[in-house]
Parts: structure tokens; C-alpha cells; sequence
């Protein structure tokens, strides 16, 4: 073990407890461990892969651009941690919405409604983009059979369209770094679940699709996302934006880890179509909810009721609370409904799930569907870093809440990954392939298995629940104040600083969870850090201490980016034309 960590295997206990907020339970150090099977990086096996578009993430967004970016005529790879169709969010693709132009909505009012319900911090290039492409991939969808897919999901149809049109696919591997020679992404480097061997993949042109990311909470199932994609981008000089704003989807307080029972015709049958209405389906999400339980009322008992005046659950004022939003989620009624898990709770006939208490925070760490993630430079999807694209929910472009309707995720996503993909053939037609030096692939190798070859060390798991503790509370990530904030970041930065460095893995599976827990550790402090930066409130960023919208001060983007060893915050004001 390196003296960081000596350092602090001999600190005074109440020092420790001071310093990083854990519990007295944990002050044994139960997440030091020993490596009785530390492999030796110097004799890693490696596999290398040439292609000229590297996908990374194979849901909605990655294949589509594995898709278009192959009708390009060019050599494509599609790599995910999981299997395509199937990982992350796919397996929750249960809606998609189109854009059809009529005399009750044009282009114009759809322009209008969705800018104003992301606070018009909406990437207003990309809204076009939606409204020219989304029934095009929609009747692509139709034509693989997708919409007719069973309760299993449309993950199948995905993956049979990647195979059939022969792209190289490399599954159950983690991306954990993006390879740059003279300013340029020009590959990536992972590893696969099954061995200790690194998989090099040279590029000329690599389109991040993987996702978002969360804390790893109950809840919501969003736990495979655990931003990666901007992780590796921030360490390659990109910019990240929107990282104040959060998811506020919610679970029954009976049973917070459920969520079939809110979101049960997800494994219906067949693919909800719907088309916008303006004002339907959007606006900010119901900060309200968890302004109620901060006022004083019990945090598991937030009455939520969809009207009636109806008590939930004990909460001492019951009905709708301030801020909330009325009517069912897209589902409709509130019945017993089983997905993989299990059965959520047994909700009375007649009874929507509105009308029922609930717990917020079962996203907490996640932001609203393409949020936060790469600032694109244009509108061709590119990062400000040559040879770099994103896509989906790995792309920020949709304000400061989740604004387009029931819908617009999937339909965005492959919207977005058809353009990419295609804007990433045609880069990488210009470009020759790099010649990466061993070295700097040696180098790559060696800081993705240092958890491999440490014989002393942090597990994973404990540190992503030190770290759970510190976000997750809702008076962190939920209901921000400065004093709360810096007290969450100083834990933070002393988990990057002490723990991260000397995370241990006895496999390769550990392996990942110590790339993940890593990428979760930054990503925390760039949320607190822009939760800092922002001192107002806007859609799904709430600031106790400063509760108004401020136009005139913050109608503009917070860009994140690497500045040596430290993390840059500037501002981007939103362009004149787009703000109103």
C-alpha cells in the first residue's frame, strides 16, 4: 500500500470520524481486505482491435449509430459492458414519441413548450433534429418488429439488427479509457468480465452511447449507469455540463427498492406510441415533494395524492404537495404488477399510485433524460475534443428537467445515435489510423488493473456505500444549501484522495466495480461542485439558500472540464435567440 494510505490507517479515530463523516461501525475498517490472487500487469494479456468507429454502449443510442454509422460504408465496433438491447436503461424502452406536424402543433409551439419546460436551457439545434428524424427511426423500429416485441423487451430485435448487418461486436467488457495521440480520441481501452486481459481498440472516431449514471441507490432501476461515459470524457479534456440537475422519479415508502408496481406496463406488450401535445406531458419535475418533507413533515410519509384532498399515509397535511404534479404516471391506474424481482406491493383496487405515500430519491445521483453528460460543440453531436461524439443520455441537450414528454427519451436517443453515427463515418473517412505507442497502452493498462495487483486494499462495495451515505440523504443531492453541500464535497474529495487510490479487486468482476465506484466518486464531486456553482434555483436544481430563478445571472449552461489536477467551472450563456 502506497503512504496515502498508511496515512490514514494510522490517523486518530475521531479525526477519521470528523474527516470522513462514517459511522462508528464502520471506524473497524471493514472495506480493508487482502488480495490472496494479485495479478501481475506487467504480464496482462492484451487483445487489439482496429476498427474506424468505435460505439460504446449498446442501448437505443449505440445502436443506432452502430446502424447509420455502417450505411456509411465504414469499419464499425460496437462494445458494451453488458449485452446490446439489454444493459442500462434498454430494458425500460417502453414508449416512443414521434413529432407529427399539424395545425394544433408546429414546429414552432413544440420549439416553444419543450424550451420553456427545460427553462430554456435547451439545445435548440437538437429540438430540430428530433422533429426531422424521429418518425424515420420510428418506422425502422416498425420494420425490425420491435414495436411488436413481447414483455422480454425490444433488446433482442436490437441486437439481431447489429448482427445482421455485420458489425463487430464485443460484449461483457468494460470501457474504462479513451486512448488520445495530438489532442485526438483515437481508440479505447478495457477489459473483458470473464479474465484479466485488456482489450485495445484503435479508432478513428469513437461515439459515447453509455448512458447516464447514478449512486447505486434502491429504487428506480438505474444502477448499471454509473457514468462512465463522462468520466472518460472528462479525462480526456472534454466538457460536461448539467450535472446540478437530478432525476425525481419515486417508489412506494412501503417498499423503496420496487418499482414494477409505479411503472408496471414497462413489460407490457408491445411499444407505447405517442405523439406530442404541447403542454401534455411536460414540465419541472415536483422539487415540491421534497420541499414538504424539508418544512417539517415525516421524509417517508410525503403525501403525493392526485387530487381529492385525499391524506396519504399519515403525512400531516396530506393531498397534493407544493409543487407537485396531478395525475398517474404513463400507466394509468395503480394495480399489483410483477416484473423481474418480484411483486410490488399490494395497492387497493381503484387506488392510483399517486394516491399513495411515497419516498423520493430512488434515482438520487441521476440526472433527467439528456441532462447532464458532453456539452456538444455544434450540432453534429461532437465533443469540443476531435474524434469524440456522444449520443442518448450521455449527451446534454435537454434543459433543466426532463421536458419532452412521455416518450421522448427512447425516441431522442435513437434520434441522436442515428446522427451521430453517421457524423462519425464521415470524420472518420478523413482520417488515417494513429499509431498509438506501447507505451502509452502500457501506461492505460497498468492504472485500469492496479486494483488487480494490490495485495492490500478498500473493497469496492464498502466504499460505494460510504459513498451512498454522503449523497443520497435528500437534504444533499435534493434540497441543496452551501454549508450542506461543502460538508457532502470535503467527504468527497477525501474518498477521491484516500480511498480511490487504493480501491482492491480479487477478480475481474471486483474489477469493475472498483472502475465504477471510481467513476462514481468523480462524478459526485462534479454534482456537488455545480450544485455549488449555480446559486439559484432552476427546474430540477433547487438551492435552499438562494430558492428564486436568477434569468439575468444564470441563464446559461455550467460547463465542467479538467484543469490539471482540478475541476474548472465556467458558464455558458444560452444564445439571445434561444431564450425566449
Amino acid at each position: 500500500m502506497d503512504s496515502s494510505n498508511n496515512e490514514l490507517l494510522n490517523c486518530n479515530r475521531r479525526d477519521f470520524l470528523k474527516v470522513a463523516g462514517i459511522g462508528a461501525a464502520a471506524l473497524t475498517l471493514p472495506g480493508l481486505i487482502r488480495n490472496a490472487s494479485a495479478a501481475s500487469v506487467s504480464n496482462m494479456n492484451q487483445e487489439i482491435v482496429e476498427t474506424d468507429v468505435l460505439i460504446i454502449g449498446g442501448g437505443v443510442a449505440g445502436t443506432f449509430a452502430a446502424l447509420k454509422a455502417k450505411k456509411e460504408g465504414v469499419d464499425v465496433t460496437l462494445a458494451d459492458k453488458g449485452t446490446v438491447g439489454k444493459s442500462g436503461m434498454s430494458p425500460w424502452f417502453g414508449a416512443y414519441s414521434v413529432f407529427e406536424e399539424s395545425s394544433s402543433v408546429t414546429r414552432e409551439s413544440y420549439i416553444e413548450t419543450v424550451s420553456k419546460a427545460g427553462e430554456y436551457l435547451v439545445y435548440r439545434d437538437y429540438l430540430d433534429m428530433f422533429m426531422d428524424d424521429s418518425n424515420d427511426r420510428y418506422q425502422e423500429l416498425v420494420s425490425w418488429g420491435a414495436v411488436e416485441a413481447d414483455k422480454l423487451g425490444h433488446g433482442p430485435k436490437f441486437r439481431e439488427q447489429v448482427q445482421k448487418n455485420g458489425i463487430r461486436l464485443i460484449e461483457r467488457t468494460m470501457i474504462t479509457e479513451l486512448l488520445e495521440k495530438d489532442g485526438k480520441v483515437v481508440g479505447a481501452v478495457g477489459f473483458p468480465m470473464e479474465e484479466d486481459k485488456a482489450i485495445v481498440i484503435k479508432a478513428k472516431a469513437v461515439v459515447l452511447c453509455s448512458g447516464s449514471g447514478a449512486f447505486k441507490p434502491s429504487g428506480f432501476p438505474i444502477s448499471p449507469l454509473t457514468h462512465d461515459g463522462d468520466t472518460m470524457a472528462y479525462r480526456v479534456g472534454a466538457e460536461i455540463s448539467g450535472k446540478e440537475f437530478v432525476d425525481f422519479h419515486w417508489t412506494h415508502w412501503e417498499n423503496p427498492a420496487d418499482v414494477w408496481g409505479n411503472w408496471g406496463r414497462m413489460w407490457g406488450e408491445g411499444l407505447h406510441y405517442s405523439t406530442f401535445r404541447p403542454g401534455g406531458n411536460s414540465g419541472p419535475p415536483p422539487v415540491g415533494q421534497s420541499l414538504q418533507a424539508h418544512s417539517g413533515e415525516v421524509p417517508l410519509f410525503m403525501g403525493r395524492g392526485g387530487g381529492g384532498g385525499k391524506k396519504s399515509g399519515g403525512s400531516p397535511k396530506g393531498g397534493q404537495p407544493k409543487g407537485g404534479s396531478k395525475g398517474s404516471p404513463p400507466g394509468g391506474k395503480g394495480k399489483r404488477s410483477a416484473g423481474p424481482g418480484g411483486k410490488g406491493p399490494r395497492i387497493p383496487p381503484g387506488t392510483r399510485s399517486l394516491d399513495l405515500p411515497v419516498v423520493g430519491g430512488s434515482t438520487a445521483g441521476a440526472g433527467p433524460h439528456k441532462c447532464e453528460g458532453i456539452f456538444p460543440k455544434d450540432a453534429r453531436c461532437s465533443s469540443n475534443v476531435p474524434g469524440l461524439f456522444a449520443a442518448g443520455d450521455a449527451l446534454c441537450t435537454a434543459g433543466a428537467s426532463y421536458s419532452g414528454g412521455v416518450g421522448s427519451s427512447s425516441s431522442g436517443s435513437a434520434v441522436q445515435g442515428g446522427r451521430a453515427g453517421m457524423y462519425a463515418a464521415e470524420y472518420a473517412k478523413k482520417m488515417k489510423s494513429a499509431q498509438i505507442s506501447n507505451v502509452k497502452i502500457a501506461e492505460a493498462k497498468k492504472r485500469i488493473f492496479e486494483p488487480r495487483s494490490r495485495s492490500k486494499g478498500y473493497s469496492p462495495q464498502w466504499v460505494t456505500q460510504v459513498m451512498q451515505g454522503i449523497m443520497i440523504p435528500y437534504y444533499v443531492t435534493y434540497v441543496k444549501k452551501q454549508d450542506r453541500l461543502e460538508a457532502a464535497l470535503a467527504n468527497i474529495e477525501f474518498l477521491r484522495d484516500h480511498f480511490a487510490p487504493n480501491l482492491m479487486a480479487v477478480d475481474t468482476h471486483d474489477l469493475r466495480r472498483a472502475q465504477e465506484t471510481k467513476n462514481m466518486i468523480l462524478n459526485a464531486e462534479m454534482k456537488l461542485r455545480a450544485s455549488l456553482f449555480r446559486t439559484e434555483s432552476r427546474g430540477a436544481h433547487y438551492r435552499e439558500d438562494f430558492p428564486e430563478k436568477d434569468d439575468k445571472n444564470w441563464l446559461a449552461w455550467v460547463l465542467i472540464s479538467q484543469d490539471g489536477d482540478r475541476m474548472k467551472l465556467t458558464k455558458k450563456p444560452v444564445p439571445n435567440e434561444w431564450r425566449s
